[in-house]
């Protein structure tokens, strides 16, 4: 095991499927372990960091780890409790991890200026404990932003590793098949401490035509969407490429006036501007949603909006009524991003 993790370059995100405890907290060590005798910078961030009752403790795994007290203290090793992140990570809320994410670009820059080795690695496991749960869109979610994140690090010649370790026993039931191959490839790499080499191999080709089969069934409909929420926005960028939207097909503005903007000026079906679906938010800055919903389909009857808020049905049936707007196509906040985007593909 250790000298598979070894081997793995830096600049990575790292996908490890482990069975038992000890398989998580090997992979951890030796990956530790390889990064300060090799002076690099090395972050434990672990939802059972400071969990006394968990074996993947810091407590149980410090006496494994090199020179634990004088790393810590020269500040080459970083233990951080990820169980808030976790939480954040179950309702999709990714500022921690940005915050994260600048923490360690800034760690990185001091190594620079110090003369340090330039390079860190991340053995991050709040993904791990969503696949452990059952929450595979929310892991997805997390994963998919480290799959950008750690891609960014690389375009920018940060060496930066992150490896992510998830429960195999859960992953590799046949009947999971397809949440391990979408989680699978967000990664860059995948180990399979089950297997050996052989396997490992076929497996990568496996999520390879996963992605290909992927992008085969990206699908020709083109949505605007119209957010007022930056959060949200993001969230909506991640979930279109992850349902096969092109970059180039989906189109998201803050407000209800640069909506209409953007539909009015669209004069056919080969116009760059002509969209299938507009999400619409109803709480908007300036011109309510609803405003801008009646005024589209006053003038383009034929296009399909689909109106997301956080008004009950009941408050709001009568003006989704009078606009022409069905009772399928209103979605309630807080919602889920797979349920609205089922909406979408019944077209």
């Amino acid at each position: 095991m250790a000298s598979t993790l070894t081997n793995v370059p830096l600049n990575e995100h790292v996908m490890v499927l482990y069975t038992h405890d000890e398989d998580h907290n090997n992979a951890a060590v030796d990956f530790i372990n390889y990064g300060l005798k090799n002076g690099y910078h090395c972050i434990y961030a672990s939802v059972y960091a400071y969990d006394s009752e968990n074996p993947s403790n810091i407590s149980n795994l410090s006496s494994r780890i090199v020179k634990y007290k004088e790393n810590i203290e020269k500040d080459e090793l970083n233990i951080i409790d990820f169980k808030p992140y976790y939480q954040s990570a179950r309702i999709v809320d990714l500022a921690p991890f940005k915050k994260l994410k600048t923490e360690v670009e800034e760690t990185l820059n001091q190594r620079k200026s110090e003369g340090k080795k330039d390079a860190i690695l991340i053995f991050a496991d709040a993904a791990c404990l969503l696949s452990h749960n059952k929450h595979f869109e929310e892991c997805e979610i997390l994963e998919w932003w480290w799959h950008e994140t750690t891609t960014e690090w690389k375009q920018n010649n940060q060496n930066i590793t992150v490896l992510c370790p998830h429960p195999g026993q859960i992953l590799n039931n046949p009947l999971l098949s397809e949440a391990k191959l979408r989680i699978g490839s967000m990664h860059t790499i995948t180990i399979d401490f089950n297997y050996n080499n052989k396997h490992y191999d076929h497996n990568l080709q496996q999520i390879s035509k996963y992605q290909e089969n992927q992008n085969k069934k990206k699908t020709k409909k083109r949505i605007l969407i119209i957010e007022p929420e930056p959060d949200i926005q993001y969230f909506y960028s991640l979930f279109t490429r992850l349902h096969s939207f092109e970059e180039s097909d989906v189109k998201i503005v803050e407000d209800g006036n640069k909506c209409l903007e953007v539909i009015f000026s669209a004069k056919d079906d080969n116009n760059n501007n002509y969209y299938d679906v507009i999400i619409i938010d109803t709480h908007l800055r300036g011109i309510s949603g609803f405003e801008v919903a009646r005024m589209i389909h006053d003038k383009l009857p034929y296009k399909r909006i689909i109106l997301t808020t956080t008004y009950s049905l009941d408050k709001i049936s009568n003006i989704i009524d009078s606009i022409g707007i069905k009772r399928k196509d209103v979605v309630l906040k807080p919602f889920n991003f797979d349920e609205l985007f089922a909406v979408i593909e019944e077209l």
